[in-house]
């Protein structure tokens, strides 16, 4: 499976490429062909290029379950978990937008209990909240749901019903983590990098917007490498967006500061590519590892995600007329 990711020198000829056909035929010649065929081949049309990324992920990651040893199949089942939820979220954003199912559904992940037939059929009911409380039913995530319900009911604010729903899901994975006895593993920080990344960005739209700390404190996730101390004094001590994250520990985001400094849309995507690419690099040591262990199959996964996300952005870069230059900084697909 690791031989199938895509390569560096590959992810750059992607970039590189001058039109959708080239990029279709890159990824032909590797682990998407299948999926590509299925959805018309070489001359799949772009609107339906999600789907076969979609499917990828999907394969892959019921792969990953299948093959986990026996005594870790509990944390593997966890971190899989995280797909299901990012159906629910981007259900939840849709409900909340008066859009139907098909306007998201290139982007579901067709896995586990809440795969595209039961996302299309929840997202059938009437309102935002009647969704919710269809995902609840003997569901193994009911208290994060209903978390997530009770703040939707108060604030009527998907986004702070998604908060909700990543702060309770990491906390559980947290559990997981420390039930193993690996808490101090390089597996763990990967888990760690990914909080930081959710709660940073958060604050970076938070400060976009002149939100006081006190406002958003209940919405940030515990246990990531950067504590929710040392986020409140970063973010009161900052006086605009920049500053607050060239503060964060332990990421060089020099290189996004200074491209969300020159992109006059101030596009946010640039601080996520940032810290994706230390997830990448942190993943792609611990996958080196030649012992089948719950860590190399949490940094397979890992790297599986950031190549769809990476890939979603180079061809959308296509789609919407980027030039080589714009499109080669959106790569994470670097080594240190």
């Amino acid at each position: 499976m690791q031989s199938r990711l895509i390569s560096r020198k590959t992810m750059q000829d992607i970039a590189n490429a001058k039109d959708i056909g080239t990029i279709i035929s890159i990824l032909f010649q590797g682990d998407y062909k299948h999926d590509l065929e299925e959805f018309g081949g070489l001359e799949i049309k772009s609107e339906l290029i999600d789907f076969a990324l979609s499917k990828n992920l999907a394969k892959n990651v019921a792969k990953l379950v299948q093959i986990s040893p026996t005594t870790e199949r509990k944390p593997i089942r966890a971190i899989a978990g995280k797909w299901s939820l990012y159906n629910i979220k981007t259900a939840i954003e849709a409900k909340a937008r008066k859009q139907g199912y098909e306007h998201i559904s290139r982007y579901i992940i067709d896995y586990g209990r809440y795969d595209a037939a039961a996302i299309n059929e929840a997202m059938r009911e009437d309102s935002v909240e009647g969704m919710i409380n269809k995902f609840m039913i003997n569901s193994e995530y009911k208290d994060i749901l209903r978390e997530a319900l009770e703040t939707y009911r108060k604030t009527k604010s998907t986004a702070e019903a998604v908060a909700i729903i990543d702060r309770d899901y990491y906390k559980m994975l947290g559990d997981v983590i420390i039930g193993m006895r690996v808490i101090d593993n390089p597996s763990a920080r990967i888990i760690k990098m990914d909080i930081d990344m959710k709660n940073i960005i958060y604050l970076i739209k938070a400060k976009r917007t002149g939100v006081k700390f006190a406002a958003l404190s209940g919405s940030l996730i515990e246990n990531g490498n950067i504590s929710v101390q040392e986020l409140e004094q970063i973010y009161n001590t900052s006086k605009d967006i920049e500053s607050m994250v060239l503060q964060a520990k332990g990421y060089d985001l020099k290189s996004a500061v200074e491209q969300y400094r020159q992109n006059k849309s101030k596009q946010l995507l640039v601080f996520e590519i940032g810290i994706r690419n230390s997830i990448f690099n942190s993943s792609m040591r611990l996958l080196s590892h030649s012992i089948l262990s719950f860590g190399t199959i949490l940094a397979y996964a890992y790297m599986k995600e950031i190549e769809i996300f990476t890939l979603r952005i180079l061809i959308n870069s296509r789609l919407y007329g980027l030039s080589k230059d714009e499109a080669s900084k959106l790569i994470v697909w670097r080594s240190e």
